[in-house]
């Protein structure tokens, strides 16, 4: 009888590409976990496969002139190295093209053919005749439907931006073969996703172990109704073929989960199991790891499978965050899309894998893998706290003892270290690997603590007996962190577990003290992280707007922003719901007598423009036809928002605008530009308004947009702005500003920067003098300071007292973050935090010596809030000290009166 096995997953890498950082937050994390379950003796079984069926592995093996077969068979090379190189071990690594995948794939069709739940419908597609192939979007070229540009995808007019059906295109043409295509109807395969929604809903209703923020949000995706999902694809397509199809091949979309299954049967093969068993009876468990992208996919479409063919469904999906690196997302041009293979040349990937247990919890918070905080933690963490104790104790047990150690001398130290190592393995379970690895961190300073207090160098001249024993109390610290540490850094536990002569530690071995033992002749295995210094290919543009005096005395406003390394999708089914939405309410209400609508009317009439406002025209568009245009990701959620705040807005490919100098100013008659869509330029009238860059006109009026700078969807990075007018507020045109950036990064990725507003001017920083210290009765480590902000009195909680005595911080003028939220600190309350900055062991405070209580402390052109903020929010926001000064992006940290300075430390982190 098969013993209960937990099948543990993570989400397919596709076989087109190389293994990215982004990518290993997953596979770590699952490796973490599974290790962790076989230290604990579980019989845990992780499987994964390379997901090696579509059309683009089809265009890309013809591309690279090779079979899909040779080029999916070079990528799960590649992939399985930088799997074992970031010590990554599956149980089966399979591919989805493989026997037991076709098996399952039709076994399950064939399922929910008999129980209704697939049925055909026939679609209109385009058909070329001469390669005898249905062909994709991007097969197929014509003349856009909207703006007639010739030489356009089958999807989306790269002139106008508009999107449309292949059937739309005027004079198609076959992009292989450059002949005509045809209108063909074709049968496909539909599986009745709508039929499980109460299922599902009773699925996620009972499952206690889900985040329940993904709950919430599959629940709303119910509610608003599911559709039915296409299963099928037409021949030519690498993939498995539909049974009793001549044409017809599985989605890769199906297959791909069901390689889940296919990877279980390849472990199986040899074992005592079988991959039915596993998936079909309820003795097993089985969990998924996946990031927060595929969700629906996860949590809709593959449960209603599973259900459907009667077999198990995961009794758990842990969902994790996006990785950002130094606070954006990854790029290409800023030297921060880096490969597996490209990281492992700036840092060693045990590196990377204690870096991402100290920042992962079980929520979908994206992680961000900053650079300097990543060499900090390797340096003060891993090597100079723990590594540290553990290469003195055993040095020092083998220089003065010959490696021998006798019996235990303190008992409670032990029971002290085993209390966090049960905290520890909850931690594990739960997935909250952060905590894991601050109670690790504790188990090595309680071992420092005790190292360096017992003081073994003196001891070992008047009490060499004693020494042992306390060396002794030493090792079995040194065993504990060896174990606990395992799934993180499995090679650094087991080079400790050898140094230790004690191979092969499970978690039972934690609370087996060792006595009367040899240990093996010790060696420093971590060094220190140097400089991570990242090629980088970037020249940022540092934009600066001006509006011209006569448009700005008339009350005319701009915001704008920046956003970097969008993937511009067609559309996105949320994003067309969302538009539905925006469009009832408009239809039900009355613009006729609207503010800002007659405030845009009457700065077109007092300049003599007969052309209707834009923001009217657009409300009137969406009235008549009772839709939004449909453009592409970017355009139709900033119409959304346009619509909905009533502003006009402009968007532009920051690659082909010139220069870094943009004005918004009137004309004077002799400036020629190429309108959106057209080939000809037009010269603009005198007296009218456009907005400029330092060669050409970006766009004429507040919404004619000129054809260079368009969008399309080969744009990495946009410039947008929402211009106003007297009737709308500063505040009124940021927050507009702000809904357009996050609805356009929700829907084509990307991370946005308000120009102008930084992230430092969330902080409101100010000049605080110390006046009394006391202990905290509950906290050998905190300190509990009175201090004045001028006319203000508060309280802080600080982790002081291994770096400044009373006396010392007693009168000193410091810096605090005095709008963070209060917060209760083991029963007292903290107003706020006080700055200080971190150097290998040493803290630091942040002095202001010439300045006075409550004296504003500021960055050059950032202007500071009143705003409450989070210790999250505080976080994200990176303070340096460089040569003893407190930086942030390269300006000092000022009052009136002087540059803010760090105690202690020259260079560092400020915490």
């Amino acid at each position: 009888m098969t013993k209960k096995i937990t099948l543990i997953t993570s989400a397919l890498p596709y076989a087109n590409g190389p293994i990215h950082i982004g990518h290993l937050v997953e596979y770590i994390q699952t490796d973490i976990y599974v290790r962790f379950l076989k230290l604990i003796g579980e019989n845990a079984v992780y499987c994964c496969a390379d997901d090696t069926h579509g059309a683009p592995i089809e265009i890309n093996a013809k591309k690279n002139n090779t079979t899909p077969e040779k080029f999916i068979k070079k990528w799960y090379k590649e992939h399985t190295q930088d799997f074992s190189d970031y010590n990554i071990e599956f149980d089966s690594y399979y591919t989805t093209h493989s026997e037991e995948n076709k098996h399952y794939t039709r076994l399950i069709f064939e399922r929910l053919k008999k129980k209704g739940m697939i049925y055909k419908k026939d679609m209109e597609l385009t058909y070329c005749t001469n390669c005898k192939r249905f062909l994709p979007d991007r097969y197929v070229k014509g003349k856009c439907p909207k703006c007639t540009a010739e030489d356009q995808y089958g999807d989306v007019c790269e002139k106008c931006n508009a999107t449309y059906k292949p059937t739309e295109l005027i004079d198609p043409y076959c992009s292989i073969c450059k002949n005509p295509p045809i209108r063909k109807v074709s049968s496909h395969y539909f599986f009745r996703l709508s039929s499980y929604s109460e299922k599902l809903k009773d699925w996620l209703t009972n499952n206690k172990k889900l985040q329940p923020e993904i709950k919430n949000q599959i629940m709303n995706w119910i509610k608003e109704g599911l559709d039915d999902w296409c299963i099928s694809r037409d021949s030519p397509y690498f993939g498995f073929k539909i049974p009793g199809e001549e044409d017809k091949f599985f989605y890769v979309w199906l297959d791909a989960p069901i390689g889940y299954i296919a990877s279980t049967a390849n472990y199986c093969k040899n074992k005592d199991c079988d991959a039915d068993g596993i998936w079909q009876e309820n003795k097993h468990r089985i969990i998924h790891f996946i990031g927060k992208d595929i969700i629906y996919f996860h949590l809709l479409f593959w449960p209603a499978v599973l259900m459907g063919a009667d077999f198990n469904v995961p009794e758990n999906i842990v969902v994790h965050g996006f990785l950002t690196v130094n606070g954006e997302k990854m790029s290409k041009s800023r030297g921060t899309f880096l490969t597996a293979k490209e990281f492992k040349e700036y840092v060693e990937p045990k590196f990377l894998r204690y870096y991402y247990a100290s920042n992962l919890t079980h929520t979908m918070t994206d992680i961000d893998l900053d650079l300097e905080n990543l060499k900090d933690k390797t340096n003060n963490e891993l090597v100079a706290n723990i590594a540290n104790f553990i290469y003195r104790v055993l040095s020092f047990t083998d220089k003065y003892y010959e490696g021998k150690i006798t019996s235990v001398n303190r008992k409670q130290i032990n029971k002290q270290t085993l209390k966090l190592c049960k905290e520890i393995k909850a931690d594990y379970l739960n997935f909250n690997y952060r905590q894991a690895v601050k109670k690790i961190l504790e188990i090595s300073s309680i071992g420092n603590k005790y190292f360096q207090d017992k003081k073994p160098w003196e001891l070992r001249k008047n009490d060499p007996e004693k020494t042992q024993k306390i060396l002794t109390d030493c090792i079995n610290i040194v065993k504990k962190l060896a174990i606990v540490l395992k799934p993180v850094i499995p090679d650094f536990s087991e080079e400790i577990e050898k140094q230790l002569n004690l191979e092969d530690l499970s978690w039972k071995d934690i609370g087996v003290i060792t006595e009367k033992h040899q240990i093996k002749k010790p060696k420093i295995i971590l060094k220190k992280i140097q400089e991570i210094n990242l090629k980088t290919t970037e020249k940022k543009k540092d934009f600066k707007i001006e509006i011209g005096k006569k448009l700005k005395d008339k009350g005319v406003k701009i915001k704008a922003a920046i956003i970097r390394d969008v993937k511009i999708r067609k559309k996105h089914f949320e994003l067309q719901k969302l538009k539905k939405k925006i469009v009832e309410k408009i239809s039900s209400k009355d613009y006729d007598n609207n503010k800002i609508i007659q405030a845009h009317e009457n700065l077109y009439k007092s300049l003599g423009i007969k052309n209707k406002s834009p923001i009217g025209a657009l409300i009137n568009l969406v009235k008549k036809n009772n839709r939004f245009p449909n453009i592409n990701g970017v355009v139709d959620a900033y119409n959304i928002v346009a619509a909905k705040k009533l502003v006009s807005v402009g968007a532009h490919d920051i690659s082909k605008i010139s220069g870094e100098k943009l004005s918004l100013s009137m004309t004077k008659g002799n400036e020629k530009y190429t309108p959106l869509g057209e080939k000809k330029s037009v010269q603009l009238n005198k007296g009218e308004f456009a907005f400029f860059d330092q060669e050409k006109v970006l766009c004429y009026l507040d919404i004619k947009q000129c054809d260079e700078t368009k969008i399309t969807r080969e744009t990495k990075d946009i410039f947008v702005y929402v211009q106003g007018n007297e009737k709308t507020s500063e505040k009124y045109l940021l927050d507009s500003l702000k809904e357009i950036c996050e609805l356009i990064t929700k829907f084509n990725s990307g991370i946005y920067e308000i120009l102008g507003q930084d992230k430092f001017s969330k902080l409101n920083l100010k000049v605080g003098k110390i006046l009394d210290v006391s202990e905290h009765y509950k906290a050998d480590k905190l300190y509990v300071i009175d201090i004045s902000i001028g006319k203000e009195k508060r309280q802080l909680i600080a982790g002081l007292k291994q770096f400044y005595t009373k006396d010392e911080l007693i009168g000193k003028k410091i810096v605090v973050v005095s709008n963070l939220e209060h917060a209760d600190l083991r029963g007292k309350k903290s107003e706020g935090m006080l700055l200080a900055a971190k150097q290998e062991n040493e803290i630091g405070l942040l002095t202001a010596k010439k300045s006075e209580p409550g004296d504003q402390v500021f960055v050059e052109g950032i202007v500071p809030s009143e705003k409450k903020i989070s210790f999250e929010e505080f976080s994200d926001i990176k303070i340096r000290v460089r040569e003893g000064k407190a930086m942030y992006k390269g300006k000092s940290l000022k009052t009136e009166k002087e540059i803010i300075k760090s105690e202690k430390v020259t260079k560092g982190k400020v915490l």
